[in-house]
């Protein structure tokens, strides 16, 4: 079975290995546990998406404007990603920090940085609950995408589906015991593909400046230095293989910022970089 529909901001793809002697019936039940994955990734956007007004994280960065010292509830999901958009940011140095909202369209491709916090400045308490220590703006753009891709791996393992893959915009996650032969496009322009290897069980996740350009901006690149708001400007593709795709989405951030295959980071969470000319 092999589906296709737009979400998070991309087309997921869901295919679900289904053997010569499956039986109607059993088809028919890949249709509703397709629904059902769907049904879950899209309630990850609802939750983190920062381009809806109704989500905890938008929520949470309007709050943070009128009281900087605020407690708040969230859903646990959106607790387990800031947790570990958190020890990612711990671990890289700060080279991943989802606290990028902190600068403002106006201020990219400068220096100046506005007094906002990033997700150092939130601390994660018991029974899902978080404190804002100053005003922040999160944004869950590179790790949500690939947390939705996680759960919905979960709802495939959940109805013991033992071959399968879900293929978000780049954010790649395969389960069971197929080779998948993975292929990375060129650009945008281009029908190209460079052939990456093989992947069995296991996640892979891409970030490249060519393929996410804010053209309201003139064409500039989406991915943004924390630590500096100076956009990452070249026409390098960057890579992560790793076990969930949560994990690999986030560390192409870092390694798009600082560029070393060797950095200890990877080693710590069990991840592949690669680096793409």
């Amino acid at each position: 079975m092999r589906r296709n529909r737009p979400l998070l901001g991309t087309f997921v793809e869901l295919w679900i290995d289904e053997e010569s002697q499956i039986n109607t019936e059993q088809k028919a039940c890949n249709q509703e546990i397709g629904n059902v994955v769907y049904q879950e990734m899209e309630k990850v956007q609802t939750l983190m998406s920062s381009y809806e007004a109704c989500s905890e994280i938008s929520k949470l960065n309007r709050l943070s404007k009128s009281n900087q010292s605020i407690v708040l509830s969230l859903h646990p999901w959106t607790y387990e990603v800031l947790l570990i958009a958190k020890k990612v940011c711990e671990e890289t140095g700060g080279l991943f920090d989802c606290g990028i909202g902190q600068y403002s369209p106006s201020y990219r491709g400068s220096s100046q940085k506005i007094q906002q916090g990033g997700i150092a400045s939130v601390d994660l308490l018991e029974n899902h609950q978080i404190r804002l220590n100053q005003s922040v703006q999160i944004d869950l753009g590179g790790i949500a995408k690939g947390y939705a891709v996680d759960r919905g791996i979960e709802i495939l393992k959940n109805f013991e589906i033992k071959n399968a893959l879900i293929n978000a915009g780049g954010d790649l996650r395969i389960i069971g015991e197929i080779e998948h032969a993975i292929y990375l496009k060129e650009s945008l322009s281009s029908d190209d593909y460079i052939f990456m290897g093989k992947l069995i069980d296991g996640a892979i996740a891409t970030s490249a400046t060519r393929f996410g350009r804010d053209k309201k901006k003139g064409g500039m690149s989406y991915l943004i230095h924390p630590k500096t708001g100076q956009c990452i400007e070249d026409d390098l593709s960057y890579s992560i293989v790793a076990s969930t795709c949560v994990v690999a989405d986030c560390l192409t951030k870092a390694l798009a910022i600082e560029k070393n295959i060797y950095a200890p980071y990877f080693e710590t969470f069990g991840a592949i970089p690669i680096i793409v000319e």
